[in-house]
């Protein structure tokens, strides 16, 4: 009985002990302060120049979708697909045998009106034809004349030449096919004159080079994505007023020249580069997007106390832009010291340490 009484109190003994020292490392826990580890950067004047790149996809400056205006057995296709041609150079020929035809038939009718005309025109003045009679040899002359007219322009129309300098981008019918008026021959498109078209957002419309006077400070280059290292100057060419429904952004289109060293076609993928040059004056802070957080009226950053490793809200102004760094115009100086990613979970004068 005595065995177990004395049990009983070292037990009780024990528990005691372990629930002291339970509420001592608790008083110890909530006395030390969180320490967050964060991803510190030291901030630096950013570029004059603002650089972004947006995916494009080239097109022709000028496609056309050619055809013959009558129609007859095409005779003559002498053009490969991919063949560069120079303004007036041979596309296709129709038969040219009925419209030769037509234009001899017609000319000979003009002839004899002709002649009908100018003998009533000379007996009129000797008074020897009644005026209603010239007025008919001269509608007879009127008439044949469009006619022929109508004739020799068929037979120019027979023949399809190249409208201007360019490739030929493909054949849609075949050598001995008939053809009918205004039936499609040939797509045919410029050689050297190229087009890229991007989607931009709103913000940087008004930084879109427009015309040679903003050449200087506002640039656009093409880089295909076969040939990375190599930059192709462009020019702004038109922009959509309508945005897009699902991205809310618009259709910028810009027109360059193809180099002679590089394969350029409709299609191929490329990237647009915009470079602006900045015109905020004064102090100008790069820092990335993920340093900035907003409270939904300002924005701000944690500025670190590099002595004590504490953190501090600054509210900073920025600059409009997209991408993954954002520019600070006030509120931060050159060399400061900000978090640079964990700023989400921070509070103002928390201890932090250098995450690595």
């Amino acid at each position: 009985m005595l065995a177990k009484s004395r049990f009983s109190l070292c037990c009780t003994i024990l528990t005691t002990l372990c629930l002291g020292a339970c509420d001592s490392a608790k008083e110890t826990s909530t006395s030390t302060p969180a320490v967050r580890p964060v991803k510190l950067i030291n901030v630096s004047e950013a570029e004059t120049t603002q650089v972004s790149q947006f995916p494009a996809v080239i097109g022709a400056n000028r496609l056309s979708e050619l055809g013959f205006q009558v129609g007859g057995m095409l005779q003559e296709l002498p053009i490969k697909e991919s063949q560069r041609l120079k303004r007036g150079d041979l596309i296709a020929k129709l038969d040219q045998r009925n419209f030769k035809s037509a234009v001899d038939s017609a000319k000979a009718q003009f002839q004899s009106a002709e002649a009908e005309y100018q003998r009533a025109v000379r007996l009129a003045k000797e008074d020897a034809i009644a005026g209603n009679v010239l007025e008919q040899r001269k509608t007879q002359f009127d008439v044949t004349k469009a006619q022929l007219d109508q004739a020799e322009k068929a037979l120019a129309d027979s023949v399809l030449r190249a409208p201007f300098n360019g490739v030929v981008a493909q054949k849609l019918v075949k050598k001995l096919q008939t053809i009918s008026p205004g039936q499609a021959v040939v797509h045919f498109m410029s050689a050297d004159s190229l087009e890229a078209t991007i989607d931009l957002p709103a913000s940087f419309l008004a930084n879109i080079p427009k015309d040679e006077s903003d050449s200087n400070d506002r640039q656009a280059f093409v880089i295909l994505d076969s040939a990375p290292n190599q930059l192709i100057k462009a020019e702004f060419k038109e922009a959509s007023l309508i945005a897009d429904t699902a991205s809310q952004t618009y259709a910028i289109t810009f027109a360059f020249r193809s180099p002679e060293n590089l394969l350029t076609l409709p299609g191929m993928n490329a990237t647009i580069e915009l470079r602006i040059e900045s015109q905020t004056k004064g102090m100008r802070i790069a820092v990335p997007l993920d340093a900035v957080t907003s409270d939904g009226h300002n924005n701000y950053v944690w500025a670190v106390d590099q002595a004590a490793m504490t953190v501090s809200k600054r509210s900073v102004t920025l600059e409009e832009g997209v991408g993954n760094t954002v520019v600070v115009t006030a509120g931060l100086d050159e060399n400061d010291t900000i978090v640079g990613a964990g700023a989400a979970y921070l509070s103002e004068g928390m201890k932090i340490r250098e995450w690595k």
